[in-house]
């Protein structure tokens, strides 16, 4: 008898699940704006997620949005069941979760404004992957965005070369354990024999560098799998043109020619810009891109595409930037200030307007500020009035936010967040992440990110930050806490012996900063 792990490599060796900001309704519907479509608003929507897991994406979003509803379907029986026990310890009434083979989904599911295939498409038979793409084209809304996710080539084909030679060494082995242990040992023996200098030698080298950081079970998923493969672009848009759909961007947008330099960037530009999909596949043809996450909608949309100079108006902003430390200032030249962004990306910047509304944005993160807001304070913040050159500096600060929204540093949304930066009388965080701090130490902000709480003091007073405690009640709270814990011979090292005020005002600034904290 086959047993159902043996069908399903998912219910043998569990997925990790967890939130993908890149999927996210909020995100989806804003660059759907963008290209000028009419996206659903994600406060009254309709999601769908094919290869749901164990729910770890789907549940926040269905917490954050009561009004919208989502389904979530999976293959895995333990996924589901997990995914379902966790529904209904949150009292989830808006999410339903589903164990069905997506070759054999029943009729009657309705139109979806959202439908999410997140680390699937290059992971199944060929049958599933043109199914995927035709339930996009059968139950996508007129106004709808469809994700997808996949290995991309050409990048991938170096890769490859390693999966050559890890499967290989496992092609016998049917344990999941002993498979990834096999694979590790193989590739390492493999990549340190190979000629240093040769290219074999040097990409086998470099995958083996990158899997030491892989956790197992995604090792054992994404590598392991010997019918995985991955797609170039204009493949994948093949499908999807015959079932009725478009390229309608990355999720990454705005990927303004992404890592092209010089002649390469020049060589993009001279395609045409409304020919979207030629430029994203030379694009990876340039810079050898690995993976992909594309979006697609309806055939018959007119898109706009291009950055218009008042592109940003409609939009809220954010960006978790700093000023530059004061040694850095010493060497910036007079006028002009240094700002240093979360991704690693520092920027000088001489134009005052610009300067005020980077200070305002950092000051305000990870809350979003609108356009006009933005616009105001800084103005106000210069001193510039309602005089005549009131229109040519804010047209000069809408160029230089276009560049730093070019380049991936400025996050849009066409509606803001719910969450704030202010620490309240009787701070609260989402009824999810207190949940998951309660048994885990990655929770989902309200930006639907993962954060890592780093200590077990940190995820139980997350965890106590329900609205009904004000900072004195949440020091007698973790103060209890730790007395009990000393009692019961927790580890001293993440249990001090008590906690002050100053600390839980400390904690309180850290987790607003980290998106955590829910606006009233």
């Amino acid at each position: 008898m086959t047993s159902a792990s043996t069908i399903n490599p998912y219910d043998a060796v569990a997925y990790p699940g967890h939130a993908f900001s890149q999927t996210h309704p909020a995100r989806l519907a804003t660059i759907a704006h963008f290209h000028g479509m009419s996206p659903a608003s994600p406060s009254a929507m309709r999601v769908l997620e094919l290869g749901c897991g164990r729910g770890g994406n789907l549940i926040p979003m269905a917490a954050q949005f009561p009004g919208s509803s989502f389904l979530g379907i999976d293959l895995s029986g333990d996924s589901i069941r997990q995914a379902q026990q966790n529904t209904a310890e949150l009292g989830l009434t808006n999410l339903e979760f589903r164990q069905e083979d997506i070759l054999a989904l029943p009729p009657g599911l309705g139109q979806f404004d959202y439908i999410i295939a997140h680390g699937v498409y290059s992971w199944v038979p060929d049958a599933v992957r043109e199914r995927i793409i035709a339930l996009y084209g059968e139950l996508l809304a007129p106004h709808g965005v469809a994700y997808v996710s996949y290995n991309a080539l050409p990048g991938c084909r170096l890769r490859d070369l390693a999966r050559d030679v890890m499967l290989y060494a496992v092609r016998d082995i049917e344990d999941p354990r002993e498979r990834v242990k096999v694979a590790r040992a193989a590739l390492k023996e493999v990549a340190e024999a190979s000629e240093p200098e040769s290219f074999h030698g040097v990409a086998l080298r470099e995958r083996y560098k990158q899997i030491e950081g892989i956790p197992d079970n995604v090792l054992y998923h994404d590598d392991l799998n010997p019918g995985a493969r991955a797609f170039a672009l204009h493949e994948v848009l093949s499908a999807a043109g015959r079932h009725g759909l478009q390229f309608l961007a990355e999720a990454s947008f705005p990927n303004a020619f992404g890592g092209a330099r010089g002649p390469a960037q020049r060589m993009l530009a001279q395609i045409p810009i409304e020919q979207a999909d030629q430029r994203e596949q030379m694009l990876d043809l340039l810079i050898g891109r690995a993976f992909r996450e594309t979006l697609l909608c309806r055939a018959g949309l007119p898109l706009r595409r291009g950055i218009a100079a008042d592109a940003l108006r409609p939009y809220w902003l954010a960006a978790d930037v700093r000023p530059a430390p004061p040694e850095a200032e010493k060497e910036a030249k007079p006028g002009v200030e240094r700002f240093v962004f979360k991704e690693g990306v520092g920027l000088a910047v001489d134009l005052p307007l610009c300067k005020a509304a980077l200070g305002i944005l950092g000051g305000a993160w990870p809350a979003s500020v609108a356009w006009d807001d933005l616009v105001e304070r800084s103005c106000n913040e210069v001193g510039i009035g309602n005089g005549p050159e009131r229109a040519q500096e804010i047209a000069r600060l809408e160029e230089a936010l276009i560049a730093i929204f070019k380049a991936g540093l400025l996050d849009t949304r066409l509606e803001p967040p719910a969450l704030t930066a202010e620490v309240g009388d009787r701070p609260a965080v989402s009824p999810v992440a207190r949940w998951q701090a309660s048994t885990a130490s990655l929770v989902t902000d309200l930006r639907h990110s993962s954060v890592q709480l780093d200590s077990i003091v940190l995820r139980k007073f997350v965890s106590l930050l329900d609205g009904s405690r004000d900072q004195r009640m949440l020091l007698d709270a973790m103060n209890a806490f730790l007395a009990e814990a000393r009692a019961a011979g927790a580890g001293a090292p993440d249990v001090p012996e008590r906690a002050t005020a100053e600390e839980v005002a400390m904690h309180l600034k850290d987790i607003a900063r980290l998106g955590l904290l829910r606006a009233s």
